[in-house]
């Protein structure tokens, strides 16, 4: 243990004087000074132990500027054992992007999804984000959202002020927890000892975005204090965040072919009323969608770490990370759509090879009494409606989740081994408390006629009536629907490992280990019924037949009562959205609450528990020969999967609730090697093989099973055509890839590099979206009926394979240049409908990506300019093809000024140029969606002490 304290004195030693020479270059900015400074982190890491991990050693300098970060993520990249890339905090407090996702997509080979122009998920080479495994100091981070349970990682709710640095394995070890087929991030918090004693930060900062036009403001704060001795400290931070996000957007919903020949069409043929030409095997939405959602969230972020060294041979270490995030949403939608139109009314079509790119509905007066009328409304009397769209819909949600991860670690270091003890539990809970929604259509002639065309690529529309001050524009009252979503998430760890310190030939280190993890994901769903205690009049409740209450006058006040006088701003990103009066949803519930009671139905559909026990056990060897180094081990995982769900049998007479227990076990071996052969000084080649595995899903674990009687029944003895559910599969294993790296990193100057990276993953069990038809029994019928069953069932196929390059060079002058490019080529994940089978690419998937990040700092002042693009890559499937996110390019800025050693002031703008997200399905001319969330600008301030 002297040796351990001999290490400390010397890394304190080193801090000391890093930060002398960092001062030195600052003044100076020379590459005598800069060769200097590395030179003395070298020597003094030789004079400290070897700790077994790079990582741990650099932990101890102290990182200051963009151009530190950068050598600190070039030097945790070159001495790893594995493939790994890392990105680092310039200082405490401070990660380099505001969102730790928009950091990683600068990674080679990362994508990530956005949620309100924030990174929400990541993936890894070309694979689903459900395949890559995201811990925090290496454990499991419990998250949950507005949505069912998934075990995506939603960096939303996480502060990256709060990380000190996020490390990329793109080839597995086995002393890594598996679950990351595509790869997996380990997020690191500070900790006490490894800073100064008093050391503190205090930063505010406020955002502007174009889409709300208003200032908004985020604070934080750090303190971390340490003994004389060193032997006990203890860290607190705080950050808090408001923020409104507004996403302007245009959908093209549910695109369908018009045929009067092909057995697969849905829609006849189009004709135009204008001139009588016939539009026939044709591809056409059946609406397109304006929406404008705004999302006010607020995020408070807690953070306390506590280490003491009560001997010098015993470290216990504390940490507790908990985030608290709301997102409250008010969303407006306008729908021009054809339902229930009429072949006679369509006007202004225009075609695109096979895919209508433009109609629009004129009545001419020319709908008739023939035509279906308003019911009990009128007496039973069918009359003239006119056009039954545009239609208005509000949409009102209360929403939050809170997580908090408690983990305690005790350290033992003996004479040639090291103990390590660490316990924790993690937890999330979250949902929407209540969403409300209500539909107001356009009737009798209240709006003439409308067109929308995406000729261009950009949605435009034209109406009769201007919808910005129109209030008699939606005299029809339509459907209302109010639910609640609620999940939670929950871990309970306890690990054991041990690290010997050998004289094994080339066995320099070994390590062996076991870890025991009790995983809990639940769901529940609600919808809301309101009702006014009158027998047999159906309520007000939604999706009852027509003749009960949305179209009864007397069940919902008039709808120009239900119209703001706010106009829904869409002006901003050019999204080719138009304005018009919002939807007062706060006016409906109002009137909804004071004439109906409110009783709360459980969804059986909705509500599950998955249960998750995991034992596995690992042994690590790492190596050194010659100029070779690496590691070789195995990981041995069980997984006893447990479901809880209900069945949700549409139709039944009876009301009894049936449960179903379902469970499974699946063992796997995951062994893993990595190998880095130092060529030179300077030049780095490496070679890993491994096999790693991903966990299936909860959606198709979690599902209940669901399904309804036949199409036609004519009594209980005869009926006609089959029944319609989905149902889980509990006997899905886990997805295996079997993986191979190979690369050559070349380090020719401090902070500068070159790479090449080739990868390969052959990955099995993909679980396949199936129809099977099964016999079940239900009420309606005597005997045994058919049902169209919905589900996966495993054995499907894929692989990802490509290239990934980086480049990053200083000059010194103070400027520098990092860039990357990866392709990837993935193959396709297989769906099969009614015995039929079709390929479809994997969803995460992009063929090309680059960034390019150019820099300029001196001892005043620092800006950096980034670059991301991504190509054309699948989001998810309709009809068994596939929608994609076009190919989308960012350009932040970044910007410091230091006026002393203790105080600067920060800026940023996100999304200078204002890009807006695009989406098509099948081919470019048919447009699924484009959206704008906002070119954001930050103006902070920290103080250092």
């Amino acid at each position: 243990m002297r040796e351990k304290k001999e290490s400390w004195d010397a890394m304190k030693i080193l801090k000391k004087n890093s930060r002398k020479m960092v001062n030195t270059w600052s003044r100076g900015f020379t590459r005598k000074s800069m060769v200097a400074a590395i030179s003395l982190v070298v020597s003094s890491m030789a004079i400290a132990e070897d700790t077994s991990d790079s990582d741990e050693r650099l932990e101890e300098v102290e990182v200051i500027g963009i151009l530190e970060s950068a050598i600190r993520n070039l030097e945790i990249k070159r001495d790893s054992l594995a493939v790994v890339d890392a990105i680092t905090a310039e200082d405490i407090g401070k990660f380099p992007d505001k969102n730790v996702a928009d950091s990683l997509q600068r990674v080679p080979g990362i994508t990530i999804d956005r949620s309100g122009g924030e990174g929400s998920t990541v993936s890894i080479r070309g694979t689903s984000p459900e395949w890559t495994l995201t811990q925090l100091n290496g454990n499991y981070i419990a998250t949950s959202g507005s949505e069912a349970p998934s075990r995506n990682f939603n960096y939303l709710l996480l502060p990256a002020s709060m990380i000190s640095r996020a490390e990329v394995y793109k080839s597995p070890e086995a002393r890594i927890d598996e679950g990351g087929v595509g790869g997996t991030v380990i997020l690191h918090s500070h900790k006490p000892l490894d800073l100064d004693a008093g050391q503190g930060v205090i930063g505010t900062e406020a955002t502007y975005s174009d889409t709300t036009e208003e200032w908004e403001p985020q604070y934080n704060a750090f303190y971390s204090w340490k003994n004389e001795s060193e032997t006990f400290g203890i860290l607190v931070g705080y950050t808090s965040q408001d923020r409104t996000v507004t996403g302007i957007n245009n959908y093209a919903d549910y695109w369908r072919l018009h045929s009067d020949t092909n057995e697969d069409a849905e829609m006849p043929p189009l004709v135009d009323q204008t001139t009588g030409e016939v539009y026939n095997d044709v591809w056409a939405p059946r609406a397109l969608h304006i929406t404008n959602s705004t999302q006010d969230r607020t995020r408070d972020g807690y953070q306390l770490a506590i280490q003491w060294r009560p001997t010098e041979r015993l470290e216990l270490g504390f940490n507790y990370f908990g985030s608290k995030f709301g997102y409250d949403s008010n969303t407006q939608r306008l729908t021009f759509a054809e339902w229930n139109q009429f072949d006679d009314a369509y006007y202004g079509i225009e075609v695109d090879g096979d895919t209508v790119v433009s109609y629009g509905f004129n009545d001419n007066g020319n709908l008739n009494e023939n035509n279906w009328g308003d019911g009990d409304v009128n007496g039973g009397v069918d009359v003239y409606r006119g056009l039954l769209s545009p239609q208005l819909t509000g949409y009102k949600t209360r929403g939050a989740s809170e997580s908090n991860t408690y983990d305690f670690e005790v350290i033992y270091e003996g004479d040639f081994y090291t103990a390590t003890i660490n316990l924790g539990h993690t937890e999330a809970e979250g949902g929407t408390s209540e969403s409300t929604y209500a539909n107001m259509d356009a009737r009798y002639g209240s709006v003439d006629s409308w067109l929308w065309s995406i000729a261009d690529g950009k949605p435009s529309y034209e109406v009769s009536t201007d919808l910005t001050i129109d209030t008699e524009a939606y005299p029809y009252y339509d459907w209302f629907g109010s639910d609640a979503i609620e999940n939670s998430d929950e871990e309970s760890y306890y690990q054991l490992d041990l690290a010997f310190d050998t004289n094994w030939g080339i066995v320099n280190k070994f390590y062996v280990g076991t870890k025991y993890r009790d995983h809990e994901a639940r769901s529940y769903r609600n919808i809301f019924v309101w009702d006014d205690g009158i027998a047999d009049n159906g309520g007000y409740r939604g999706w009852l037949s027509g003749s009960q209450w949305f179209h009864n006058p007397d069940f919902h006040p008039d709808t120009s009562t239900l119209l703001s006088n706010k106009v829904v701003d869409n002006s901003a990103g050019n999204t080719g959205a138009i304005d018009f009066l919002a939807f007062d949803i706060d006016a409906l519930m109002d009137y909804v609450s004071g004439n109906f009671d409110l009783a709360v139905v459980p969804v059986l559909s909705g509500t599950y528990t998955i249960d998750e026990e995991i034992f596995s056990t690992y042994a690590q060897a790492d190596f050194a020969w010659r100029d070779f180094r690496g590691n070789f081990g195995v990981r041995y995982v069980s997984t006893k999967l447990s479901t809880e769900t209900y069945d949700d049998i549409s139709g039944m007479e009876s009301d009894e609730v049936i449960g179903n227990s379902r469970s499974n076990t699946t063992d796997e071996f995951l062994p893993s090697l990595n190998i880095a052969w130092d060529l030179t000084d300077n030049l780095v080649a490496r070679f890993t093989a491994s096999r790693a595995m991903s966990r299936v899903s909860y959606a198709f674990l979690g599902q209940a099973e669901t399904y309804g009687p036949p199409v036609n029944i004519i009594s209980k003895d005869e009926w006609t055509g089959r029944g319609s559910g989905t149902a889980a599969n509990t006997d899905l294993e886990p997805m295996i890839s079997t993986q191979f790296d190979s690369g050559l990193e070349w380090y020719y100057a401090e902070g500068s590099a070159l790479g090449i990276t080739l990868f390969d993953k052959d990955i099995v069990n993909l679980p396949i979206a199936v129809n099977e038809v099964v016999e079940r029994e239900h009420d309606c019928c005597n005997g045994p009926i058919e049902v169209d069953m919905s589900t996966q069932i495993g054995g499907g196929h894929s692989t990802s394979r490509g290239v990934e390059l980086f480049a990053q060079h200083a000059f010194e002058s103070g400027f520098g240049l990092m860039a990357n490019y990866t392709f990837t080529d993935t193959g396709t994940s297989t769906i099969i409908r009614n015995g039929k089978s079709m390929d479809s690419e994997i969803p995460g998937t992009a063929r090309h990506q680059y960034n390019v990040s150019a820099f300029y700092e001196n001892e005043k002042f620092g800006v950096r300019a980034s670059y991301n693009w991504v190509d054309d890559r699948v989001v998810s499937i309709h009809k068994d093809y596939p929608i994609y996110d076009k190919d989308y390019g960012q350009l932040d800025l970044n910007a410091t000024y230091t006026f002393t050693d203790n105080f600067n002031i920060t800026a940023s703008i996100i999304n200078l140029t204002e890009e807006v997200v695009e989406q098509y399905w099948k081919q470019e001319n048919r447009l699924a969606y484009n959206g704008y969330s906002g070119r954001r600008l930050y103006v902070g301030a920290n103080y250092k002490f």
